[in-house]
């Protein structure tokens, strides 16, 4: 080994103005330590998200990795559901807008449109903008965010931010 495993990826927030306009304060209920005792309320998010297992081990190999037929990974660089979940949650709303301009395999997307938020993602790659069209058309079961509801159960509001009832949203990209 010649240098450090990945050990964090920077999410940069930025709003126009000195205040968002959304900002929804989450609190999650992360798996806890041996010995220690539940939070009944949760704990608010930080900015330190290491309950998110493909960004702290170093390795995504979860279902929801797309791969070609020989078991390659297709896209390098694509994100976990989870990841892009919290994103989507944290900074808007059911019927928001939300833009991706590096859409890569178009996890974005599948996140935006499942909690009701219309979305546009381009990407340069023409394999990409193909792969992100046939996401979007194929539902794959590793794509659905329900089964990280529970994390959140302790966020005030939730049931209006998630709001991930049958999407009639659309995802456009270029």
């Amino acid at each position: 080994m010649c240098r450090y495993s990945k050990s964090y990826q920077i999410i940069v927030f930025a709003s126009k103005g000195r205040i968002p306009r959304t900002f929804n304060q989450l609190r999650i209920d992360p798996p806890l330590l041996k010995g220690y005792r539940p939070r009944d309320r949760g704990m608010l998010l930080t900015d330190l998200w290491d309950d998110i297992r493909e960004l702290t081990s170093g390795y995504f190999a979860g279902k929801e990795v797309l791969r070609d037929s020989s078991g390659e990974r297709i896209h390098k660089q694509q994100s976990p559901i989870a990841l892009l979940l919290r994103v989507v949650l944290v900074s808007s709303l059911p019927t928001d807008l939300v833009f991706d301009p590096f859409a890569g395999t178009g996890t974005t997307l599948v996140v935006a449109r499942q909690l009701q938020r219309e979305s546009i993602g381009i990407d340069v790659d023409p394999f990409n903008v193909e792969l992100i069209e046939e996401r979007l058309q194929e539902n794959y079961s590793a794509d659905l965010i329900e089964k990280f509801k529970p994390l959140y159960q302790h966020t005030e509001d939730l049931d209006q931010i998630w709001n991930s009832k049958t999407s009639t949203c659309t995802g456009h990209i270029g």
